[in-house]
């Protein structure tokens, strides 16, 4: 097994075969900072449970060959990667088997001279700000086989003709086409083409030497759409007892507050602990309710009706902090429904992160 991170695509520029890359570095750090002892031997050190990332940067050099697209093709092309290169969007990269992405801005760039025909060689400098890396969720990650030939389909890229020339030998500027996105995209997502399905193709064909690779699409709706509930599952034992409690594995490296639960049953001012923190929501509910990340809490009733809970609504009990924290391994779960005659189930899901 390959242990080397391997970067395969930033927004919609794909890094195809092994050629295309000639080098990547990362680097990072941690946050925690010591202190010297005045009478005694090393220093303090405020640890805890996972020390906090710093921001990381990722520096590589790009071998864009154009030699497989139409003249057409290469017309647009030095401005596609720049469209790409200029925005805010997604790092991915295969780690071994395990496939990640992070939120990443380029800081700096420099085109270099190429000796090679009908390349555009370009050094760039990555900022990791989260300073964290996700693990891919297979259940909204979608896979798309790619070819170079097909960049344009979903960019909107065309000849203008801004001097107004009207001579019958000037060729006619075509005509503007639907924007395609939605057929390059939801039309595509399927749970066939989910990472759930292709996770052992992906990994086989990312390691031929002649990989075309994948263009990797991350969508909530379609995830959404296809499985209902998502997570780990934990259910009453007894519709009889207002308790359901149990424990959930998570693969997460770092300490991770990215976690949302959801709650489907009937609960009159229900509490809900993880890992010893806990939160009540006020009121009677039938239906599912959702907790993130934020704090934020929604209720959707039988009849699919989703309502935002007021903030009064939401009280954390004393010795209690906002929000939930899941550690590498096993967590705890309990939640008191204060209702004894109907089934609850919790689903909890993990953003699992790592350096």
């Amino acid at each position: 097994m390959n242990l080397s991170r391997r970067y395969l695509q930033f927004n919609d520029l794909v890094i195809d075969g092994y050629k295309m890359l000639s080098d990547a570095d990362l680097s990072g750090g941690f946050k925690t900072e010591t202190q010297e002892y005045s009478h005694g031997h090393g220093s303090y050190a405020p640890f805890r449970s996972s020390q906090y990332s710093t921001e990381q940067e990722v520096s590589m050099t790009l071998n864009l060959n154009t030699k497989k697209l139409s003249c057409e093709q290469r017309e647009y092309y030095k401005d596609f990667v720049n469209l790409s290169l200029s925005r805010i969007g997604r790092l991915w990269a295969i780690d071994g088997k395990q496939l990640l992405w992070a939120w990443a801005f380029v800081q700096d760039f420099s085109e270099a001279q190429s000796a090679l025909r009908n390349t555009y060689a370009i050094n760039v400098n990555f900022v990791i700000y989260e300073g964290v890396w996700h693990k891919a969720d297979p259940k909204k990650t979608f896979l798309k086989p790619y070819d170079l030939c097909n960049y344009l389909d979903c960019h909107d890229f065309r000849i203008q003709e801004p001097c107004g020339l009207n001579d019958c030998c000037v060729c006619a500027t075509p005509a503007k086409k639907e924007c395609p996105t939605c057929a390059c995209e939801c039309e595509f997502l399927s749970k066939d083409d989910s990472l759930c399905n292709m996770r052992n193709e992906m990994y086989e064909e990312l390691n031929k030497f002649c990989s075309k690779g994948y263009k990797f699409i991350y969508n909530c709706e379609a995830g959404k759409r296809i499985w209902s509930e998502d997570g780990e599952r934990i259910c009453k034992d007894d519709i009889c007892k207002p308790i359901a409690a149990g424990q959930f594995y998570s693969d997460t490296i770092l300490d991770t507050q990215g976690v949302t639960v959801t709650i489907d049953g009937v609960m009159h001012n229900p509490i809900l602990t993880i890992n010893k923190n806990s939160l009540k929501i006020m009121g009677d509910y039938e239906g599912i309710l959702t907790i993130l990340p934020s704090g934020e809490v929604y209720y959707e009733t039988r009849c699919c009706e989703v309502v935002k809970l007021d903030v009064e609504k939401t009280v954390i009990p004393h010795g209690s902090t906002l929000g939930f924290t899941v550690h590498h391994g096993n967590n705890g779960l309990i939640l008191d429904t204060n209702n004894c005659c109907d089934m609850t189930c919790v689903f909890v899901k993990v953003d699992s992160i790592t350096i």
